[in-house]
């Protein structure tokens, strides 16, 4: 029980250490952008925010949600849900290259084809890490997330601005976003002994999206 405690409180600390230097670094290399980058810029990103949001949403579906609250989770149901998210990340992927130019001509920006092309690609890899991250939460390790978002958010910064500098415009935007979410994913997978294994079941797929389609839902 003491174990239990001094866990969840160094989480906690590392979960705050984690949420306000991220921030805070996140709010320097945006105030340089935002003077290196134009108003329309950041307006093409914005546009595709509710298309990424809820494309990350399904991804998830809260299967991850689900093995957090599974007290009895085994290797194949973690396997289970990390190959279904790979599947649905590669469909949505699918569906938003093939819909690019229904979007940008609907917002009336030719540009949108390629940057939503290229920006999507951030489903596919966080859809990689997800199963990373969770076990992490699981086991209350905030301490390695709160280091792989930190690096992250540094490099992925510094891309954004040398791209800015370079004269790409919204494309500093897109490669920094990318960029931000293959650095975290690799630090994710380099620190995690957890690899997936060549299994997959139904029925846990099953016994999870019960539970996991409501939080989808909501």
């Amino acid at each position: 029980m003491q174990s239990i405690k001094y866990s969840t409180a160094r989480g906690i600390i590392w979960s705050f250490i984690e949420r306000f230097s991220v921030q805070g670094i996140q709010f320097i290399f945006q105030i340089i952008l935002a003077r290196l980058l134009s108003p329309s810029d950041y307006g093409i990103i914005a546009m595709l925010a509710i298309f990424m949001a809820i494309s990350q949403s399904l991804i998830d579906a809260g299967f991850t949600n689900a093995l957090i609250r599974k007290n009895d989770r085994s290797d194949l149901d973690i396997s289970t849900v990390f190959y279904f998210n790979i599947f649905i990340s590669i469909i949505i992927y699918i569906i938003l290259f093939l819909s690019a130019p229904a979007i940008s001509v609907f917002y009336n920006s030719p540009l949108l084809i390629s940057i939503i092309r290229v920006y999507a690609i951030v489903l596919l890899i966080n859809a990689l890490g997800a199963i990373q991250k969770t076990i992490n939460t699981i086991n209350l390790d905030f301490k390695s997330l709160a280091k792989a978002s930190l690096v992250a958010a540094l490099i992925s910064g510094l891309i954004g601005i040398y791209f800015a500098v370079q004269g790409f415009g919204a494309w500093a935007l897109v490669y920094s976003a990318i960029g931000n979410s293959l650095i975290t994913t690799l630090i994710m997978w380099i620190n995690s002994p957890w690899r997936p294994q060549l299994v997959f079941s139904m029925v846990s797929l099953r016994q999870m999206f019960a539970f996991g389609s409501k939080l989808m839902l909501a």
